[in-house]
This record gives structure tokens, C-alpha cells and sequence, in this order.
């Protein structure tokens, strides 16, 4: 829950001695304070660097103005602030509870009456800071507190007074697309009435655990809000004809907060009783943590700063991942009297992660060398994998993209309009993305994307008879000159399925794109999709020589590989994927020149030429299971059940080596392992851990989170790791 002050933090923020870090994102660092009078409280600053800009200085302004008027009934009390200061810092309550969204993770989703009752009182709140003329504007479950008193709406980092554009950019949609309002997605005003459609969409996401415009990209969701109609399947019949006039596309048409509140009822309900037992037990277990905080800073390394103790700033207009107060307050006895804190935590509950070092004059090789704020939708299965190039490094999904120094987390570019995930490919020196900026019918359109702005340039291809808009299309990897896609043919879907699924009419290829001679090297029909389907025909792709494999998805998400000849798209054999794995899970892929080793089956190998099995690992106990694998320089690497890393002879199956010591049984399967310099690295329970890669020696902790995935970027000695909001750096060893 909280993490150790860097060595340059400051001492005390006004009348407040700093114990820890609670976060730190792209406007500022979040702290936890005591006051010599024993108050607790979060004190927010902002990062130097940007404390001299007026705009960032405003925004924090306004942003202390609007937690003042929510106040403490409905949000976090304001204790002191130093807006005058060299760098202006915020002291505010701290409420003791989960976002929202971890509540529903956690809990499931809310019973009616719990849904009532939120609803209720954020009705509340929001008619407090639209009757002082403030709107919200980027209302979503993370940005609400579940404590035992009730709701508190936090982050008002783009919140402004009605009418008020001058920190807005021109036809920008600031916000977070999935519970944008429609006329806030056009980049047009947003007015109190915008609150109430996010308030919906937030109440649907707390009965059902899931948002009403369902997933996707955020230009998919963008689209939907616009001109869809929200999905309301599995919502109380009564509580949907209360919620349903709050989607009108026409913002005139909206109940007010006034008369949303008089059809939810519930106001009058005690609420600590509306919570599921997992909630409450979560509550009281953060209390308990405020109150064992003890001071605790990191040494500074020997003959300069820490660097990438602060992440990468992140430019006005887009959004961050998420800024909370933590609150006061317990019906369960667990009250932290004028207890209160911001913070910019992870998406899942964990803020910074970066855990204590030895104490020593140096930094320790397994330290963190960086750290940026990189976000990502709370909505795919997989967050994509970041793009590696050897000079640069590609984070972030479809808000606050950046390029950055692999070595030394320093932002390249940010913001460069460009969709990540299934939509933008690297050969590992280019970068391709398709056109995505229109959500009409259009070509299917290819274009390079700057390595030095980010920013996408004229089209190498575009393929007329596609329809580049459909839900399906993907970019699915690069080699050479050549790319592979899939592309559709069709109706652009308009009503209430949105965009986010296949639809009846609709025909679909693979293609082989030739971009240095701007043609289509061949298309191959693929399978169609019911009405209403979501998976996407592949989930991985790799090319190795004149073979493309691939991981291909039915309708019914069973998963095939797949290898076709790269000059011609004929295919050459497919083997199914059975594994009792999510398809996720499956969908790596690891091959050289010879095989591939698929990701369920077992330890296996496969020929590429024709499928047969070349070697199957057999040296596991009876039902052993593994890890997807991994293969570098002729040797093949998985986790076993029970026995940590085992290293194979890429060509016989041959067992090289297992690994050594103890902690194998903690060890995750669930990825691949990650192959180093001179160790390969594992994911455990609690945190990574570095096996000697020459003889499976002795494994070690490092100071990684478990739960972030790894990626290995020998061109910069980086091991790069992607967490829920963050992107991070440690040495590749």
C-alpha cells in the first residue's frame, strides 16, 4: 500500500512530516503525512518540472477549488494547501476503502439496494459541485471511493467551472472514453447533464461489472457513446427504467441529479449495510495498514540522484490513470479521526511499485533504473505488449502513448493519436498502424509511424474494397517489407450491437501486405463471425523465414495453430490448442528456425514444415504443468509446476538443466519466462525471481512486482515492465 520516500523527497510539506509514498504519476507525487498533533493526511505536489508552467499551475488550482466544494460529506476534506509554493502542494483527507471498481472485483457486482444507495448519493454530490457551477467531467468507477460512510467522488484533475474551455483543447474529448457523455466524446461542451450520463454508466458498471458501451479501443468506445444505445442486459428491470432516460443522446432530455436521486431512493439507508463482506473486510484491512506506516527512505546511489523516481510528465489534455483520495470514516470501528489522502495509485490498488531497497551507498543491480506513468483501458484481457525497437520503446494503449528511451525512461514523444493494441505492428525497425482516425466506412490504410514523433504519415496502402472501420480489423505482425492483417468486407455496424462486434454481411480475409511495392501480396477468406460475436480472429502471430504461424480463435473461442506459406498464404498444417489456459494464456508464441513450441500440450516441439512432433519434454512428474515457453540461442525455457525453470536443448528436447534452491512451488505459469544475459527471470507469488541462466543456480529475489509483465530488451540491458498504469525499466542481467 505504500511505498519508500525517495532520497530527494522533501522532509515536511507544511505542517506535515512525510512517512511515504502513496503514488506518483505524470502531474505530481502523492505522500502520506502526519501533523505534530498525530493527524494523518495525503499531501499531493507537484512535480518541479512543471510547477513554473501556468496551465499546470492552474489546473492545480481548480483542482483544489473543486475539492473544497465537494467537500467531506461527499469527497475529501481540504486540510491546508501551499498553492503559493515553489511547487504547490494539497493536503486533504485521507478515506479508507476501494475504488469502485476493485469493489465490484472484489465483492462482484453491488446488490440493487447497494446500487441505489451509491446512486443516491452521488446524486448528492454532484448537484453540490453543479449548484457551485463545477462539472466533473471524467466521472468513472476508479474515480469513486467505497467507505463505510458512503461514496466519495475524487480526481478532479479536468473538472472546470461551466462554460469555462481555456484548458481544453479545441474538438478534444478529455475524459475517459468508456463513461464519456456523447456530446463530451464530439469534443463539444460538457454541462452538469454530461455528470448524469456518466453517473449512469457508472451504476450500470456496479450492478453488472461492466461498463454500458461494453470494451474495446477507445475510438471503438468513443463511436458507441456517440451513436449506440447502452447495453443494459442484466440490470434490474426496475433499476434499468430508472437509469435508461439518462443515456438520451440529447443532453435536454436527461433527469437532473435532483430527480435521478428521487427515482433511486435509498438515500436514507445505512450504508456500511449495503456492503458485500468482502468490501467491508477490505476497508478495515487499509485502515489497519494507515495506522502501521512507519517512516522509511531510500538511500541515494553513489554519485548522482535517483533517477525515474518521478515518472515521465503527461501533457495537458490527457488523462491519468488515476488520481484518488482515501477516506476517513467507519461504521466498523476502523475510523482514523481526520485520517484523509490523494493518491495516484495502479489500476489495481498498488500505487508506485517500487518496494524498499538495502540500505547500502549504492543502488543495487536488481534496482529500478525508471518509471512512467503508461496507461492502459481497464477493458482487454491482455493489455497489448509494448512495441520493441532498439532505440525506442513503445508504451501505453490508446490514451498517454509514449516513446521512450528503453535505458533511461526518458519520453521520446507523447500523445501521438495513434491506437495500440491489435491495431500497430514492428518489424523492429519500423512501425506500421492502420488508419483509425475515421469511423465511417473508409479503406482499409496502412501508415508508417514516425520514430521520432510518433505521429503517423501518409498511407503506404490502401485497400479500397475494405472497409477499414469494422470491429475485426487487426494488424497482426511485421517482417521485412511485408505485413499481415486481417481485414473485412461489409456493413459498418450503426445500431445496437455498436461497433465493438462482428455483424451479419460481413465477409473477412487474411491479407499479405507488400508495403515497398504498395500492394496486396495475397488474401486468404477466413471463417465468418455470427451476429454480435467479439473474438478476434487471431491472437498472435509470428513470422520465422517463409512461414507465418499463427494462434487462430473460432467464434466459439476455440483456439488452432495455425502455419501458412508467407509467399502464398497456403496453408500448411493447423494443430488445436487444447489446454484448460484462457485463450490469453495460449496465445504466445515461441519458434526459431525449426519449431515452434506451442503454449498447451505440454513441453513439446513442433516441425514447422508439416506440424509433426519433433520432441515432447518428458522428464516432469506425471501431469506436469508449464509455462508458456520461451527459446533463445537453441535452448527452451518454461516453468514447471513444482520445480521452477527448466531449460531444454532446442533441437533433441534434451534436458539441459532444472533450477535450483527453493521457491519453485510459488512459481506463475501463467507467463512466459524472460531470458536474460546471464539469467532468465520468473514470476512468483510475491515478486520476480533471476535463475542463473548457465546451470538453473540458486534463484533470487528481485524488487519487481510479480504482477507486472516482462520483457526482455537486450539492445539497452533493460528488462521492461508493464504494470496496470505504469511502464518501468530494471538491468537485464
Amino acid at each position: 500500500m505504500f511505498s519508500p520516500l525517495a532520497h530527494d523527497d522533501p522532509d515536511q510539506l507544511g505542517a506535515y512530516h512525510l512517512i511515504a509514498r502513496l503514488g506518483s504519476g505524470g502531474m505530481g507525487t502523492v505522500y502520506l503525512g502526519r501533523s505534530d498533533t498525530g493527524r494523518v493526511a495525503a499531501l499531493k505536489t507537484m512535480h518541479a518540472r512543471i510547477a513554473a508552467d501556468p496551465v499546470f499551475r492552474t489546473r492545480f488550482r481548480l483542482e483544489t477549488d473543486a475539492a473544497r466544494v465537494i467537500g467531506g460529506e461527499h469527497g475529501a476534506r481540504v486540510f491546508d494547501a501551499g498553492l503559493g509554493h515553489e511547487t504547490p502542494w494539497l493536503a486533504t483527507e485521507y478515506l479508507i476503502g476501494p475504488p469502485l471498481d476493485d469493489a465490484v472485483r472484489l465483492g462482484g457486482p453491488l446488490p440493487e439496494r447497494a446500487v441505489r444507495a451509491v446512486g443516491a448519493r452521488l446524486c448528492a454530490a454532484l448537484a453540490q459541485l453543479h449548484d457551485s457551477e463545477v462539472v466533473h467531467r471524467d466521472l468513472k468507477p476508479s474515480n469513486i471511493m467505497v467507505t463505510a460512510d458512503g461514496p466519495k467522488v475524487i480526481d478532479f484533475g479536468i473538472a472546470r467551472a461551466l462554460g469555462d474551455d481555456r484548458l481544453t483543447r479545441a474538438g478534444s474529448a478529455a475524459g475517459t472514453p468508456a463513461f464519456m457523455s456523447p456530446e463530451q466524446a464530439a469534443g463539444e461542451e460538457h454541462t452538469p447533464a454530461g455528470d448524469v450520463f456518466a453517473l449512469a454508466g457508472v451504476l450500470v458498471h456496479a450492478t453488472t461489472g461492466r461498463g454500458p458501451f461494453g470494451v474495446g479501443q477507445a475510438a471503438d468506445l468513443l463511436y458507441r457513446v456517440r451513436y449506440a444505445e447502452p447495453d443494459l442486459t442484466g440490470v434490474p428491470a426496475g433499476l434499468a427504467a430508472v437509469l435508461g432516460p439518462c443515456f438520451a443522446k440529447d443532453p435536454r432530455q436527461r433527469p437532473t441529479t435532483g430527480e435521478l436521486r428521487a427515482r433511486l431512493g435509498g438515500a436514507e439507508q445505512d450504508f456500511a449495510d449495503c456492503l458485500p463482506e468482502p468490501v467491508l473486510v477490505d476497508i478495515a484491512r487499509r485502515a489497519a495498514g494507515v495506522w502501521r506506516a512507519e517512516p522509511h527512505r531510500l538511500p541515494p546511489p553513489a554519485g548522482h540522484g535517483l533517477p525515474g523516481t518521478e515518472p515521465d510528465g503527461t501533457p495537458a489534455g490527457v488523462s491519468r490513470r488515476r488520481l484518488l483520495s482515501v477516506g476517513a470514516g467507519s461504521a466498523l470501528g476502523v475510523a482514523a479521526a481526520g485520517a484523509g489522502a490523494w493518491a495516484l495509485l495502479g489500476r489495481r490498488g498498488g500505487g508506485t511499485p517500487v518496494r524498499p531497497a538495502p540500505t547500502g551507498s549504492a543502488r543495487p543491480a536488481w534496482d529500478l533504473r525508471w518509471q512512467v506513468v503508461a496507461e492502459y483501458t481497464d477493458q482487454p484481457p491482455v493489455p497489448p505488449a509494448p512495441l520493441l525497437l532498439d532505440r525506442l520503446v513503445v508504451v501505453g494503449e490508446s490514451v498517454g502513448v509514449k516513446g521512450l528511451d528503453p535505458a533511461s525512461g526518458k519520453s521520446l514523444w507523447a500523445d501521438p493519436g495513434v491506437y495500440f493494441g491489435h491495431l500497430t505492428v514492428t518489424d523492429g525497425r519500423r512501425i506500421h498502424a492502420l488508419d483509425y482516425t475515421a469511423h465511417e466506412a473508409g479503406p482499409l490504410s496502412v501508415r508508417p509511424v514516425g520514430l521520432a514523433d510518433g505521429r503517423p504519415g501518409d498511407p503506404f496502402l490502401e485497400l479500397k474494397d475494405f472497409n477499414g472501420g469494422l470491429y475485426g480489423t487487426q494488424l497482426l505482425c511485421a517482417s521485412g517489407t511485408a505485413v499481415y492483417a486481417v481485414g473485412g468486407r461489409g456493413p459498418q455496424p450503426a445500431d445496437r450491437l455498436g461497433t465493438n462486434a462482428f455483424r451479419k454481411g460481413q465477409t473477412w480475409h487474411l491479407l499479405a501486405l507488400d508495403l515497398d511495392a504498395r500492394k496486396k501480396l495475397w488474401d486468404v477468406p477466413l471463417p465468418a463471425r455470427p451476429a454480435g460475436n467479439e473474438r478476434l480472429h487471431f491472437l498472435a502471430a509470428q513470422v520465422s523465414g517463409e512461414r507465418l504461424v499463427l494462434v487462430q480463435q473460432s467464434a466459439e473461442g476455440a483456439t488452432r495453430l495455425v502455419v501458412r506459406d508467407t509467399g502464398t498464404g497456403r496453408q500448411l498444417w493447423s494443430r488445436p490448442l487444447d489446454s484448460g489456459q484462457p485463450a490469453f494464456d495460449r496465445a504466445h508464441l515461441a519458434l526459431d528456425d525449426r519449431h515452434v513450441y506451442p503454449s498447451a500440450g505440454g513441453l513439446l516441439a513442433l516441425a514447422l514444415d508439416d506440424g509433426e512432433v519433433a520432441w515432447r519434454y518428458g522428464k516432469g512428474a506425471p501431469g506436469a504443468a508449464y509455462s508458456p515457453p520461451a527459446v533463445q540461442d537453441g535452448v527452451v525455457y518454461a516453468v514447471e509446476s513444482g520445480r521452477g525453470v527448466v531449460a531444454v536443448d532446442a533441437g533433441s528436447g534434451a534436458p539441459r538443466w532444472t533450477e535450483k534452491g527453493g521457491g519453485a512451488t510459488t512459481a506463475d505459469l501463467g507467463a512466459p519466462p524472460v531470458v536474460g544475459i546471464a539469467y532468465v527471470y520468473r514470476r512468483a507469488s510475491s515478486r520476480l525471481a533471476a535463475v542463473a541462466l548457465a546451470d538453473g543456480g540458486t534463484s533470487r529475489p528481485v524488487n519487481a512486482a510479480a504482477a507486472a509483465r516482462y520483457f526482455a530488451h537486450p539492445a539497452s540491458r533493460r528488462l521492461i515492465a508493464l504494470g496496470g498504469s505504469y511502464a518501468a525499466g530494471y538491468p537485464l542481467l
